[in-house]
């Protein structure tokens, strides 16, 4: 999700998205155990100040991030959020007085501490309903170090009936002053058939296994995935390797359109390729005719499969930079140089 507007009380106040979409997501039935645990963790009066809604990018951190708060908010008491509170419908309309988004506004790339300084100040009034008070974060690493340091003074001593819910897909981003004082929540991924059912079911009916094993089996990112054309992914990366093969690429003009489009996606596609073709070839020594490895023919096996291993590791920085203050058009293009000489066999 990413920010869409601001309202004309300041330029650091956010309004929510629209949160029905994202307590549909949160109700997916391979999310039934998570729901259950905050919920009694709520009833008991067990739930921390500081909560990390992590797990891989599509799994839903910030559905259920929208649909905890959406459960602090609410007066009843009920396993989900009822929905028919005035609470409740002030929540759906994206107009609680008591929750607070914070994400990135438009034109910028970072969580700024001006955001962070206004959360803060937020959080120190007195309930405006006279209930919780919560806040969703995402994505959490988006923050910068000075806004990390910001919202570790509101951890370290929470107002009461105070609640922060940072939603990451990059914990390992994130300070371990912030990550040692939250509880840390995973968010499952279902399981491979329930996910092809509701991929189905979502409406996306060719390409789903392949989108599916694109986002790495998170249905979330694989639908969108699917909004963004990625269908045709496969085919697409397929015809710029045989490109690279044959010394054909404009290695500019590629890094530009991969960078402007699903980078990311491009990036773990890359990286799948590689570590498939790698795995094969430790597992038989008698490739080189074949079709699935053009890049092993020839002499220098052992030389080549090294530089294979050097080469995903690069993707896996790649990967480690990727949406941060990374310039991902020349992250590209260096990656693009590598994989050029790797497919051609040029030596160490």
């Amino acid at each position: 999700m990413m920010a869409t507007a601001a309202t004309d009380r300041d330029d650091t106040r956010l309004l929510p998205p629209d949160i029905r979409p994202a307590l549909v997501r949160a109700g997916q039935p391979w999310l039934a155990p998570l729901r259950a645990r905050l919920a009694a963790m709520q009833e008991q009066h067990r739930l921390p100040h500081g909560i990390l809604i992590h797990g891989q990018p599509g799994a839903g951190q910030a559905d259920i991030g929208l649909w905890l708060a959406g459960r602090l908010l609410c007066r009843r008491v009920s396993g989900s959020p009822c929905g028919e509170c005035a609470d409740c419908r002030l929540y759906s309309a994206g107009t609680h007085p008591d929750f607070r988004w914070v994400s990135v506004i438009p034109d910028k790339k970072e969580i700024g501490i001006d955001q962070l300084r206004a959360l803060s100040e937020a959080l120190t009034l007195r309930s405006y309903r006279g209930g919780a008070k919560v806040a969703l974060i995402e994505p959490a690493e988006a923050m910068n170090i000075k806004s990390f340091n910001a919202l570790l003074k509101t951890l370290e001593e929470p107002p009461e009936e105070t609640y922060l819910l940072l939603a990451t897909s990059r914990s390992d981003r994130l300070p371990r002053t912030i990550a040692s004082r939250c509880m840390r929540l995973c968010v499952p991924l279902p399981a491979a058939a329930d996910a092809a059912e509701w991929l189905r079911q979502a409406g996306v009916g060719a390409g789903a296994d392949g989108l599916l094993r694109l986002a790495n089996g998170a249905p979330f990112l694989a639908v969108d995935y699917a909004a963004a054309g990625l269908g045709d992914l496969d085919a697409e990366m397929d015809e710029a390797l045989a490109h690279a093969c044959a010394g054909r690429l404009d290695l500019v003009g590629l890094a530009k359109a991969w960078a402007d489009k699903a980078p990311g996606a491009r990036l773990y596609w890359l990286e799948s390729w590689l570590a498939r073709g790698l795995k094969e070839a430790g597992l038989s020594g008698e490739l080189v005719n074949n079709n699935r490895l053009p890049w092993l023919r020839g002499s220098g096996r052992d030389t080549k499969i090294r530089a294979g291993y050097r080469l995903l590791d690069e993707l896996r920085e790649a990967r480690r930079l990727q949406g941060g203050a990374l310039n991902t058009q020349l992250m590209f293009e260096r990656l693009l140089v590598s994989l050029a000489a790797f497919l051609r066999g040029a030596p160490d």
